[in-house]
């Protein structure tokens, strides 16, 4: 398993050993399968937040899942990173090495996709959760008035209103709280998501040396990535349904998904 930063322990001689970009491949293959182990924490710990009564960012529940995904986004980061640092070099296109270069590109893809599922699943939740509490201080309240309060809570007139409306002020305040709680783990996913699909989206500008053998590698690597791209079809309706002021920022995922 590689270490939590993603990097290796002393580097690789690009320049003088001959194996250098076979083994950094291996390591990183390693390294990625390694990410697996992170999202079925992140599965579960998102559950468990989810059935916490007490949605403050504060339990531990909470802490352990913002910790978890922050160390989940180093090493995609940092993966990304040595595989862009692969690409770069003269042999990287070579016969021998263009498969294994191939195969890790399109695995950290994949996993990048996976990442990006599992969060969007998780702020469809939230988003459910949130409109259920909001709910409490407004039962009477339309559809549409419920989507809109949810949709920003930086909107606190809408809550306040709703707070006088209401003839249960403690449910009603405490549901307030939940509600912002969860939109600012909303907004941390949104954040993620936009990192994710830049990342992909630079995977997908670098070419490595030696058209020829990209051609082939691109050629193994179709379904894959046509997988990825369709998934991500399905992380556009979650996005737009994020607040109109970051609309322009969620453009990178429409290029991912092409």
């Amino acid at each position: 398993m590689a270490p939590l930063n993603g990097q290796t322990g002393g580097g690789q001689a690009f320049g003088r050993d001959p194996n250098a970009i076979l083994n950094e491949c291996r390591d990183i293959d390693r390294g990625i399968d390694s990410i697996e182990s992170n999202l079925e924490r992140l599965r579960f710990l998102q559950t468990r937040s989810l059935d916490d009564p007490d949605a403050s960012q504060n339990t531990a529940t909470n802490r352990e899942l913002d910790t978890l995904s922050s160390e989940t986004m180093t090493l995609y980061r940092n993966f990304a990173q040595r595989i862009k640092t692969i690409k770069s070099q003269p042999d990287s296109g070579s016969p021998r090495n263009a498969p294994q270069v191939g195969k890790i590109d399109r695995k950290l893809k994949a996993a990048i996709n996976q990442y990006q599922n599992v969060e969007a699943d998780f702020r469809k939740k939230l988003q459910a959760q949130m409109e259920r509490q909001y709910r409490i201080v407004r039962p009477d309240a339309s559809d549409a008035e419920v989507r809109e309060a949810c949709s920003d809570t930086s909107n606190q007139q809408v809550f306040s209103q709703a707070l006088l409306q209401s003839d249960r002020r403690g449910q009603a305040q405490s549901a307030l709280r939940a509600v912002e709680s969860r939109h600012q783990a909303i907004q941390k996913i949104e954040q993620q998501m936009v990192e994710l699909a830049q990342l992909f989206q630079d995977m997908e500008a670098l070419v490595v040396q030696q058209g020829a053998a990209v051609e082939v590698i691109e050629q193994q690597g179709t379904e894959t990535v046509n997988n990825v791209g369709q998934a991500n079809v399905e992380i556009h309706g979650a996005i737009e349904k994020a607040r109109s002021r970051n609309r322009k920022k969620w453009w990178c995922l429409l290029i991912v998904g092409k």
